[in-house]
């Protein structure tokens, strides 16, 4: 069985993470996987990339081209919207190695325009398509505009509308298959008009609970360069404070709600940009962290890890955190309950409530006895929900059972 992962990186944003530790973990089952990247980040040899010249050059250009006409939409600095119109003639090693079964990622950026997907169906394999956010089934947007970032343009609204249109008149004539990574994914597909015909499977992103686990934690904070004699309260984000979907904002204000009731603690942030002036709380940034083995550093240096998202379907960050034993504050938002057992392996507050935040974060950081009980419950979720020794056989029998049908 040859399974052929398709995305746009391979290990940048959370969605190429996810899907490239799907493919090593394939691979160490046995299971012959590839990869086919436009941006390829890794030396992996299985991961096919742009070769050097101008293709390289070309591949390092597309996001950009794709993304220029959103220039006349207001809308070309928004990370959350995207085009699909840049034409793909070669579709790579789908010709060269015939896979059994194609599987697409996160494939925005200008990497597979909605019309290469006939072609990609005509090689006779079949396609699942694992959501990481709400694109395949909306228009341009991949989770809708926070209240008060609605765009109003009316150029975008109609290409808005206009791509949803074509994505519907393209999938109506395909076999395709959705994985969803949480069960609030799977809900969001089924109601939505582009997707609701098509068959939807609930399957978490695997990880690989032999590197993510529980270290040492006075070790791990050497190591890093932490303060000993603080708890830790830790957050991270690929785009760091500066995502508003990852409401750092909102542990911002609950950080300084907690210091000024006398709690001591620090914050610890991974991620890109820079978490700013938290007043009197001690904050202290790693920066952006390469490899899976340091990120579990992280987590085990941490006492608490806080994901106070606005909106979010199956974060790698809680799920690392779970398998590290951390407990995990968060609000009960997207496929974030998939993850997080209210009072149980940490805690679910009402959305964007700054206080709730507040309140659950400084009763773990005053009750060690509660933080070692949720964090031992927390490993126990990571060993049953997203192990890749759990979850790699569910793949391998969805793909199986595709070839077979």
């Amino acid at each position: 069985m040859k399974i052929l992962q398709v995305s746009t990186f391979d290990r940048i944003n959370g969605a190429s993470i996810a899907a490239y530790r799907l493919h090593r973990a394939l691979i160490e089952e046995g299971v012959d996987s590839a990869m086919w990247v436009q941006n390829k980040v890794s030396s992996d040899p299985t991961v096919y990339g742009p070769g050097k010249g101008a293709t390289k050059y070309w591949s390092l250009a597309r996001p950009w081209l794709n993304r220029a006409p959103l220039v006349f939409a207001g809308a070309f600095g928004d990370s959350c919207s995207s085009l699909s119109w840049l034409p793909r003639w070669s579709i790579g090693p789908v010709q060269q190695w015939q896979p059994d079964v194609i599987h697409l990622h996160w494939i925005q950026n200008g990497f597979i325009p909605l019309n290469l997907l006939w072609k990609l169906s005509r090689n006779g394999a079949p396609i699942v398509w694992t959501f990481h956010d709400e694109w395949p089934f909306s228009g341009l947007k991949h989770y809708p505009a926070l209240p008060g970032a609605e765009n109003a343009n009316k150029l975008y609204q109609r290409w808005d509308q206009r791509t949803r249109k074509r994505k519907e008149k393209i999938f109506s004539g395909l076999n395709l298959t959705a994985v969803t990574p949480s069960h609030w994914m799977a809900d969001r597909a089924k109601e939505s008009f582009v997707w609701s015909s098509h068959r939807t499977e609930v399957l978490p992103n695997p990880i690989d609970t032999s590197v993510f686990h529980s270290v040492d934690k006075e070790i791990s904070r050497r190591l890093l360069k932490l303060p000993a004699d603080l708890p830790l309260v830790l957050f991270g984000s690929e785009a760091g404070a500066d995502d508003p979907r990852k409401g750092f904002d909102l542990l911002k204000s609950a950080c300084r709600s907690l210091s000024a009731d006398g709690k001591k603690f620090a914050l610890v942030c991974f991620g890109n940009g820079s978490p700013g002036d938290l007043g009197d709380v001690p904050c202290y940034s790693l920066g952006w962290l390469h490899d899976d083995a340091t990120l579990a550093l992280a987590y085990s240096a941490a006492d608490i890890v806080v994901l106070p998202s606005r909106q979010d379907n199956l974060p790698n960050t809680g799920v690392e955190a779970v398998a590290c034993g951390r407990p995990v504050v968060s609000f009960g938002i997207g496929g974030i309950s998939d993850i997080v057992e209210e009072g149980i392996n940490g805690f679910l507050c009402p959305p964007e409530d700054k206080v709730a935040l507040a309140d659950r974060i400084g009763r773990l950081l005053e009750d060690e006895d509660l933080r070692m009980r949720m964090g031992e419950a927390a490993r126990r979720k990571a060993d049953e929900c997203f192990s890749s020794s759990v979850l790699v056989p569910k793949f391998v029998d969805l793909y199986e059972g595709l070839m077979d049908g």
